[in-house]
């Protein structure tokens, strides 16, 4: 496993962040739907007692979304790749400030293929709390 961290100190509040990163989700969203290509949305629902985060959160909206890549790659790629390698499935769990979001291939690669990613935003940090 190979894991990454990135801190990343933004100009604006937390609440302002959130605001703006919930506009340009629904708005990319919107943009690549269509057709049958972009983002199906399977469950869109609100979660109680999962514990995250080593139980700080415990609430919030849960998202399975498939998407499909399919008109992103070229036709070449298209015509060599089998039925199923272009979806990827995102299951995330967003208790904003934390969330944790988890992306697999199970039409094609099944289990090898997993990428979870987990972000915390922080108020008031300029990149120096340990561990987070």
């Amino acid at each position: 496993m190979h894991i990454k961290e990135y801190r990343i100190v933004l100009p604006m509040s937390v609440e302002e962040y959130q605001i703006g990163q919930l506009y340009s989700v629904a708005q990319a969203s919107k943009q690549e739907t269509g057709g049958g290509e972009g983002v199906e949305v399977l469950v869109n629902q609100q979660f109680d007692d999962i514990p995250l985060f080593n139980g700080k959160y415990t609430s919030g909206q849960y998202t399975h979304k498939i998407y499909h890549l399919e008109s992103k790659v070229p036709s070449i790629v298209k015509a060599i790749l089998p039925k199923g390698s272009m979806a990827i499935h995102e299951h995330a769990w967003n208790a904003y400030p934390y969330c944790k979001t988890e992306l697999t291939n199970p039409d094609y690669m099944k289990d090898n293929f997993f990428v979870r990613i987990e972000t915390i935003h922080l108020d008031n940090d300029r990149g120096h709390t340990k561990n987070v």
